[in-house]
């Protein structure tokens, strides 16, 4: 199947105040149509820069593309400018974010929010350029000449309305007409996360990045929200890319699972067998940590020591100081993330 997203020798470096860190080091990877691509790994290990490398919101000044391409349908995402890469972002590839309250206005309600992303999508795809200029004339008015910021019209029309109520009640939001009406500190953290679920899905992406959307959930909540993505999935015909260190949270929805581990990619395998038979020490390790979810009588067993300081990783495997099963070549040598089975790969020197 032809793959929608295709990542070859990606990498990327933060410039610090205390050194250069390798956020991402010759990353490679695949996002076929309609699949939910879940890539976990511990806080630090590049989840998030890889996902806001793809809709183009890498911090400006201290991040760098440093090799590698991001093919999205042919197209080199790496190569465009900031212009058109807002092309893509939000009709194209849109993305949840981990905190709702901190990606929707505080300001605005949510019909007003919504109501936005559709009339974007809609100028979009009449041809039309849509910049600060185009949203100000076409949707936005002055509230006054003290502050002269623009804000989204009160009077949405009708069919704009339920366009927007259509929306809400695809993310299992009930009473869509009274939160219409609502501002997002009035909602709960289950709701807004639905609210900014429908606002991504108003765009109507072909491809959707999750980072960390349940994260800040309760359990119950967090259920319903990944039960919801996945079947948004076939309704939408869109793909998914699910950024989580929960190996529970992608052992629920996801096709296939990506393991990360500073910056590298330690296994890449389908659901059913990453959790069956995982290949990488580093996934044994992670999998020694998540709770069973019944009465055992055997302990939890965490990874012993810590992430490497990426402005100075050491030679050979990443993993090796942490591996309970290094071997000498691992100290000298870094593995390559090579085929082991059919649509698996493992980059460990007990395979090669």
């Amino acid at each position: 199947m032809k793959s929608l997203l295709t990542i070859e020798n990606f990498s990327v470096k933060y410039t610090t105040s205390s050194g250069t860190v390798t956020a991402l080091d010759n990353v490679s990877l695949d996002l076929r149509p309609n699949e939910l691509l879940a890539v976990v790994g511990e806080s630090g290990c590049g989840k998030s820069t890889l996902g806001l490398s793809i809709i183009g919101l890498l911090p400006r000044g201290t991040a760098t593309v440093t090799n590698g391409s991001l093919l999205y349908k042919g197209t080199d995402l790496v190569k465009l400018d900031s212009n058109k890469i807002r092309e893509y972002r939000g009709t194209e590839i849109a993305m949840i974010f981990q905190e709702p309250l901190t990606s929707l206005s505080p300001v605005y309600k949510v019909e007003q929010q919504i109501a936005e992303a559709i009339m974007i999508r809609e100028l979009r795809k009449k041809g039309h350029k849509v910049d600060s200029d185009v949203m100000q004339k076409v949707y936005t008015k002055q509230t006054s000449r003290v502050s002269r910021m623009p804000r989204l019209s009160r009077r949405i029309s009708s069919d704009l309305k339920e366009q927007v109520i259509e929306y809400l009640k695809l993310v299992r939001i009930g009473d869509a007409e009274q939160v219409l009406d609502r501002y997002p500190f009035e909602l709960s953290g289950g709701m807004t996360q639905r609210v900014m679920i429908a606002m991504a899905l108003s765009q109507e992406p072909a491809l959707l990045i999750a980072d960390e959307p349940t994260t800040a959930l309760d359990v119950t909540t967090q259920a319903q929200v990944l039960k919801l993505m996945k079947e948004l999935m076939d309704k939408v015909e869109t793909s998914i890319l699910l950024v989580t260190h929960d190996l529970a949270v992608a052992s629920q929805v996801a096709d296939r699972v990506v393991v990360m581990y500073a910056g590298e990619i330690a296994e890449n395998a389908d659901v059913y067998s990453l959790f069956a038979k995982p290949l990488h020490p580093y996934t044994h390790g992670l999998l020694g940590c998540v709770p069973r979810g019944y009465k055992d009588t055997e302990e939890l067993t965490p990874i012993s020591g810590s992430l490497p300081d990426l402005r100075n990783p050491p030679t050979g495997c990443k993993f090796a100081p942490r591996c309970p099963r290094v071997m000498d070549v691992c100290t000298v040598n870094r593995p390559r993330l090579t085929s082991r089975e059919e649509k698996r790969s493992v980059a460990c020197f007990l395979y090669e």
